[in-house]
């Protein structure tokens, strides 16, 4: 399974919690309130236990946690 597919489907049944919404890889997380503070900070967790990538604390910024694709991307250019 790629990365964006892992990270989708962690979106899906971790933060979205049952509601039923389509998400695309390039929609904004944050202004559809799918990820607040809490969710970026489990989905640190997420990804460091997962990918075994420890996230620094300045990349914890918006760019970086908008969207899947961003995500993925950060990932990508991290590892």
């Amino acid at each position: 399974m790629d990365t964006q597919t892992i990270l989708t489907d962690y979106v899906k049944e971790e933060l979205l919690k049952g509601r039923k919404m389509e998400i695309k890889p390039e929609d904004d997380l944050l202004s559809a309130g799918i990820l607040d503070s809490l969710g970026i900070l489990q989905m640190v967790a997420f990804i460091e236990d997962r990918f075994g990538y420890q996230v620094p604390d300045e990349d914890v910024v918006f760019e970086n946690f908008v969207s899947i694709e961003a995500l993925t991307n950060y990932l990508k250019a991290n590892q």
